[in-house]
């Protein structure tokens, strides 16, 4: 009876730990609102993130092959917090709102089973009218995807079935903080028409010792003007190569590695210049023990590449900054143009997991 009430006991803690711990991310998720920002657009933006790259719960949001790959069982349920912004430095100092400028504040909840994630999208978006003054249009989404994967021995293949729509908020005038929440939440919104997204892609990653391949074709199947759409074009622009080295978790002799670099070539597009997308990036990954350590990443993004021609007014580097515990993580950062501090971002991302 004894041992029957204490395991009762156990059980009790445990749940009221997740309760609280999931409390604690919503009050950092709502505290942080004002003050960060990260660049989270396309999470391939992320030096921390590859087509190639394996391991980590966030790598299925890059490559679904990757869900049949993690190094640890990520739990039942995941959460996630993060808040974007592509800010100007001209307008610090003479604008009421220098750090709401086109920000983004993103939710997304994950299910995870052992071959199969569902995961749920929920953002708001405010971009200034004319670039300047008080004046946004605030986008609300709500995007799902289900991704699924299977692995056999140095192979894995994934797909992903995803969609969404988005409301709008036209012309408000947000000059203060409060504002800012007013107009998100309880003002009267329209559906935002053309809005409408569905996406059907495939990935596949083939590893073989501190070497890793991935292929990510994000448009198999797409939406066009209301209809199913199937075409070269669309595959050619959403398909990324990416090839990755790295040493692995753990020694030859079975010790947890402290040290473990790994680095990544990725190209996106590819036939068309203009929506071809290149990105170099390295990482350095302190391993203090299994579930904590602290990783330093940094990547060159360029846009719009010409093969074998490189123009760095095209390009973003990006220097994150990286801890995890057990069942939580948070990221650090800075975005910004290659060649000036024209426009920049600084970052913040909160993680959780039961």
């Amino acid at each position: 009876m004894v041992s029957i009430s204490l395991w009762r006991q156990s059980a009790i803690i445990r749940a009221m730990k997740r309760l609280l711990l999931s409390v604690v991310a919503s009050l950092v998720i709502i505290s942080a609102l004002p003050a960060f920002s990260v660049t989270d657009e396309n999470p391939l933006d992320s030096p921390l993130a590859s087509v190639s790259y394996t391991g980590r719960f966030s790598d299925v949001f890059s490559n679904p092959a990757a869900l049949a790959l993690m190094e640890t069982e990520p739990g039942f349920f995941a959460l996630s917090a993060s808040i974007s912004d592509s800010l100007s430095g001209k307008l610090f100092g003479s604008d009421p709102m220098p750090l709401l400028q086109n920000q983004k504040w993103n939710l997304q909840a994950s299910f995870i089973a052992r071959y199969v994630a569902l995961t749920a999208f929920y953002g708001n978006e405010f971009n200034r009218i004319d670039g300047e003054g008080t004046r946004y249009d605030i986008h609300s989404s709500l995007h799902l995807e289900v991704d699924m994967a299977y692995s056999v021995p140095h192979f894995s293949i994934g797909a992903r079935v995803s969609g969404g729509n988005r409301m709008i908020r036209e012309d408000k005038v947000i000059d203060n903080i409060g504002a800012i929440f007013t107009n998100a939440w309880f003002s009267p919104f329209e559906r935002e028409s053309g809005s409408e997204s569905f996406a059907v892609g495939v990935g596949t990653i083939v590893y073989w010792g501190p070497v890793t391949g991935g292929i990510y074709v994000g448009e198999v199947l797409t939406l066009r003007d209301g209809n199913i759409y199937f075409g070269w074009d669309a595959l050619a622009e959403s398909t990324t190569l990416s090839l990755s080295v790295g040493a692995g978790r753990y020694t030859k002799s079975g010790d947890l590695r402290f040290f473990r670099p790994r680095c990544s070539v990725s190209m996106t597009g590819l036939v068309e210049d203009a929506t071809r997308s290149i990105e170099a990036e390295g990482e350095l990954t302190f391993q203090f023990l299994p579930e904590s350590s602290v990783s330093l990443a940094v990547s060159y993004v360029e846009r719009h590449h010409t093969l074998l021609s490189f123009k760095p007014e095209n390009g973003f580097v990006g220097i994150f900054l990286r801890g995890e515990g057990e069942g939580f993580s948070g990221t650090i950062g800075f975005t910004f143009k290659a060649t000036d501090f024209s426009s920049f971002a600084p970052c913040f991302v909160f993680s959780y997991v039961s």
